[in-house]
């Protein structure tokens, strides 16, 4: 179901130009989640409203699940896709890239008494599981033992980890971060060194449609300014207890 938030202009309320189109996703807290109340939360949505404001655009945020923000953006639906992308090659022939707005690593998450066992070892031995589209999907499926399965966000494949469907969980060592602080987390930890080789971490980015190079150079510019006079790191730590940039 797609949700709707709007991000207005701050000041007199006038607009440059068009409607900005926002596509999200909804499962990656701390990035992007619902709250008790079902409202969007997350340093995702607080930094497309601060760049929104700082473009003095209005933007119609709605909500996509991971796989779906790609093709839709690359399709023209959307101009602007915030779903925590890393940049590669196939990427790059679909849509076009922001500058950098975090730096990433992905980590396994399992149970606690798996640690300390060689990641080799673990991978032949363990079920694995990790989100549908991923690269973290496709490591696995290069290097565990037995297909992983795919879940559709982040909210399923911890509910795949936790109902013991899989006992190992690839994702961004991030958005692990708000489940391992939280109740239901405290049987599981990291499961061995932050991966960041072969497409696990790097630098993430919004991504555009192409066909609009001056779209990109506004967003560029309008993401520097916020991150040179400090807004990016205040809205940061909001949400997580170190520099993501």
């Amino acid at each position: 179901m797609a949700a709707t938030l709007l991000a207005m202009a701050a000041g007199a309320g006038a607009l440059a130009g068009e409607v900005l189109q926002v596509a999200i996703t909804d499962t990656a807290p701390p990035f992007a989640y619902r709250d008790d109340k079902g409202a969007l939360k997350g340093f995702n949505v607080d930094l497309v409203n601060a760049l929104c404001q700082r473009l003095q655009r209005q933007c119609k945020i709605e909500v996509l699940r991971f796989p779906e923000v790609i093709p839709a953006v690359s399709s023209g639906r959307y101009d602007l896709g915030v779903a925590n992308t890393l940049r590669t090659p196939e990427r790059e022939k679909l849509v076009r890239f922001s500058r950098v707005i975090w730096r990433s690593t992905s980590s396994l998450l399992g149970r606690r008494e798996l640690g300390g066992a060689p990641l080799a070892a673990l991978l032949k031995q363990e079920s694995t599981c990790a989100i549908a589209g991923s690269r973290q999907l496709t490591w696995l499926d290069e290097n565990a033992r037995t297909p992983p399965l795919a879940a559709s966000g982040n909210q399923e494949l911890l509910k795949l980890l936790g109902d013991k469907q899989c006992t190992l969980a690839l994702m961004p060592t991030q958005q692990a971060l708000a489940f391992l602080q939280g109740k239901e987390g405290q049987a599981f930890a990291y499961i061995g060194a932050p991966l960041a080789d072969s497409g696990l971490g790097g630098d993430v980015h919004m991504v555009l449609r192409p066909g609009k190079d001056g779209l990109k150079a506004e967003v560029d510019n309008a993401l520097d300014a916020l991150i040179s006079d400090g807004t990016h790191e205040r809205l940061s730590r909001r949400h997580f207890p170190y520099s993501i940039l």
